[in-house]
């Protein structure tokens, strides 16, 4: 079989000189009792990357070190030094010796940028931050100065009293960040059932709002998802959590940010705990399906009919299946499917199984006679699952989600490999 190897290219913000070179498997903010412990655990689970959001001065120093011998990407931050997190520390005043604080870091290759400010959300924090990461990018234009917005379940800007999507606009056009990136946590929210799981959830409006910023300012899709049962919920599993993770990768995400390893892959005193094992081996997937992931653009977004049904909110922010050149609806329920491709024309299927209580095959009718490559969570190499078929049928556990390749079958056979090309 004919085998193709294309070219990639890093992705980033055209405003902003940082690139993303490969798929991001971060944790926000690792504490513990042992920081060489949680660091530890953390490399082992598979995490590429740590976020040093709220980082004390001790916590800062320890990861910098720690991080450079494991060999972990890390945002740095030191909140005694610089920093926000919404309003808070907005009262440091006119900070401005970014140059100390690179100057500091400027010997850890781990070192891959700055936790600028978590969740900015009036004009003053969204000023602010911007002029923060405008200073880091003059003193240190290779490293990547991160913000992330608030999720429209705040207090101020939401879907329900129409102020989130400017909110959005906002964060965007005032930072101009390197990456759009937003946390979403669901599961215990006021409204969350076990009947309803994320059927009624506004994280997917959040999801396809994101979206469209980032197809328009052509900037990465970076997504936090919830690992821990922040609310207290009568109960909280993985699938729950792994259903989360695919969402965003329906979406076009290029980094899946956990909130938090604390409780969920490491206890508070930096051994492993209840999730450990899971995420490992998600981790593993991730890394093998990552290089094909960063190759592909978000292209449709499609939803089962009872997912958000009465919604006003959703309109416009996930496609209709008649305008897909590949499938035909309507979806199953609880099927969510992203149609992705590449710059050469190659598409590519995320077929997401929404429930996260039981297994479900799906069945998906393609427009034309296809053939079907599913991209190994082992290998991240392709293999052809269907040569010829007009329907596609894939089983997937509770939360779980598949890629494969859409190719027409009168086409000649070949699997493709990406390569990143600087």
């Amino acid at each position: 079989m004919k085998h193709t190897i294309l070219t990639r290219s890093p992705l980033g913000n055209p405003h902003r000189v940082w690139r993303q070179d490969n798929f991001v498997l971060s944790t926000f903010s690792a504490k513990g009792e042992n920081m060489r412990d949680v660091l530890e655990n953390c490399a082992d689970a598979g995490f590429t990357m740590l976020e040093l959001g709220w980082a004390s001065h001790e916590q800062a120093e320890e990861a910098l070190r720690i991080c450079e011998e494991l060999d972990i990407d890390l945002l740095f931050q030191d909140f005694s030094v610089f920093g926000g997190m919404q309003a808070h520390k907005l009262d440091r005043g006119p900070w401005n010796d970014a140059k100390a604080v690179v100057d500091h870091v400027a010997p850890y290759k781990s070192c891959v940028g700055y936790y600028i400010w978590d969740e900015p959300y009036v004009e003053d924090q969204l000023i602010e931050a911007r002029r923060v990461v405008d200073l880091f990018q003059k003193e240190d234009p290779a490293r990547c100065p991160f913000t992330v917005a608030i999720p429209s379940y705040n207090d101020k800007f939401t879907w329900k009293n129409g102020e989130f999507a400017g909110y959005l606009y906002n964060y965007v056009n005032i930072i101009d960040p390197p990456m759009l990136s937003l946390d979403y946590y669901p599961i215990g929210l006021p409204g969350y059932t076990d009947e309803k799981q994320l059927d009624e959830s506004l994280m997917w409006c959040d999801l396809g709002l994101m979206r469209q910023l980032c197809k328009r300012y052509n900037m990465p899709l970076w997504f936090y998802y919830q690992a821990v049962n922040l609310y207290k919920y009568a109960h909280f599993e993985f699938p729950m959590v792994r259903m989360m993770m695919y969402a965003a990768v329906l979406y076009g995400a290029k980094a899946l940010q956990q909130f938090t390893c604390v409780g969920s892959v490491i206890d508070d005193k930096g051994q492993k705990s209840i999730f450990f094992d899971e995420t490992k081996a998600i981790h593993a997937e991730f890394k093998k399906l990552g290089n094909t992931l960063m190759a592909l653009d978000s292209k449709y977004v499609f939803h089962s009919g009872d997912l958000l049904p009465t919604s006003p909110y959703m309109t416009g922010l996930a496609d209709d299946i008649t305008d897909s050149e590949v499938i035909c609806g309507p979806l199953q329920d609880r099927v969510s499917v992203g149609e992705l491709e590449d710059k050469y024309g190659n598409t590519y299927l995320v077929i997401l199984n929404r429930d996260f209580t039981v297994d479900k095959t799906v069945e998906l009718n393609m427009k034309k006679t296809s053939r079907i490559y599913e991209v190994s969570r082992e290998t991240g190499r392709q293999s052809v699952l269907e040569d010829s078929t007009d329907k596609l049928t894939v089983t997937l556990a509770p939360g779980d989600a598949v890629l494969v390749r859409v190719q027409d079958a009168a086409e000649e056979t070949y699997t493709v490999e990406y390569r990143l090309e600087k």
